[in-house]
């Protein structure tokens, strides 16, 4: 997370100070209408949230998948997944903090 502070000096430029542990999560990866396998560059999941279910599987690091349609939308859920496939669409969660 980046804060914007004034500094005085040649031009007034803006410096941005990076601020680190006032998010949850920092970055998000948007999961629709495909077969992704949350592995590799993609790995260290930290939770997900579903904005449309369709015929969506969820499927945690560990563990059998489960119905994204047996889950509520539009909440967070902090489980690492190593994968989503089907209709619906996901944005998988991380914290590189």
């Amino acid at each position: 997370m980046a804060t914007q502070t004034q500094t005085s000096g040649i031009a007034a430029r803006t410096r941005t100070v990076k601020v680190s542990g006032q998010a949850k999560f920092d970055r998000t990866v948007k999961v629709a209408d495909t077969d992704m396998h949350i592995t590799g560059s993609k790995g260290g999941s930290k939770g997900f949230i579903i904005e449309t279910a369709g015929n969506t599987v969820i499927t945690p690091v560990q563990g059998t998948g489960i119905a994204a349609s047996a889950l509520n939308a539009k909440s967070v859920y902090e489980i690492g997944i190593s994968r989503v496939s089907g209709s619906g669409t996901v944005h998988v969660l991380y914290n590189n903090g």
